[in-house]
């Protein structure tokens, strides 16, 4: 990427204000971005899942669903949503070997290209990117432990009201006095089933019981939530009755 690109700027800005490559010295992002190659996915496009073996990408901007299909029932699950500052395939980068997941835009998704050997030897060369690395790999592992463990023992409507509750930003926004959801807020009802394992009548339904409830509000494929403490409360009494 050359820096007359006219999106120069906003990955430089993307890398500086990520975790993994905030701490590294503005000439060593230069450096980087010097190899990296710019490449846009559009909305609703699913792309090639052999491409995470190849190139590692950095995410600029937009929303990255990473679904697994099950081959005999066709029946999706999306462990993974992925926005700026994330990179697909981290998996595919430690082990070089294909992922077999299929990656979908849910809107207009601005990445930063680079090979998975360039990536590595990047690794190697800064320990300080490295020390980053690790960090952000546990989190990446330690979500999908969540995933799993949500998945086994906990019913749907759990599944969903900690989905909510894990994505809702606390602080309220003061001109309606609601929690602002980040990343999932605008997804449909069949996205949101995907990323709890379940279908998309069910989460429909179980939407609309927390809206009567007063927990939430959905309008227009927008999602907030109306009563935090409600949302954690609900929460709370169902694990009791797991218990």
């Amino acid at each position: 990427m050359k820096q007359n690109d006219p999106d120069y700027s906003k990955a430089f800005t993307a890398l500086r204000q990520s975790s993994l490559f905030g701490e590294l010295d503005e000439s060593v992002l230069h450096e980087l971005l010097a190899s990296f190659r710019p490449v846009t996915w559009q909305k609703s496009e699913t792309i090639d899942p052999e491409i995470g073996a190849k190139y590692c990408h950095f995410i600029v901007s937009g929303k990255l669903k990473i679904t697994q299909v099950d081959p005999d029932t066709g029946r999706t699950i999306a462990p993974f949503l992925l926005s700026s500052g994330d990179i697909y395939d981290i998996f595919a980068l430690l082990d070089g070997k294909e992922h077999t997941a299929f990656p979908i835009a849910m809107e207009k998704v601005v990445t930063l290209q680079l090979p998975l050997s360039e990536a590595r030897a990047c690794l190697r060369k800064h320990p300080e990117f490295n020390a980053q690395f690790l960090p952000y790999l546990g989190e990446m592992m330690r979500q999908l432990e969540q995933f799993n463990t949500s998945l086994v023992f906990h019913d749907t409507t759990t599944r969903l009201a900690e989905l909510i509750l894990r994505h809702t930003i606390p602080e309220k926004d003061p001109h309606d006095g609601h929690c602002e959801v980040r990343l999932i807020n605008n997804l449909s009802h069949e996205s949101l089933a995907e990323m709890i394992g379940s279908v998309r009548s069910v989460v429909s339904s179980q939407i609309h019981k927390l809206k009567e409830e007063g927990v939430i509000i959905s309008k227009r494929g927008h999602l907030a939530v109306k009563n935090l403490e409600k949302l954690i409360q609900k929460i709370n009494r169902l694990h009791c009755k797991k218990e």
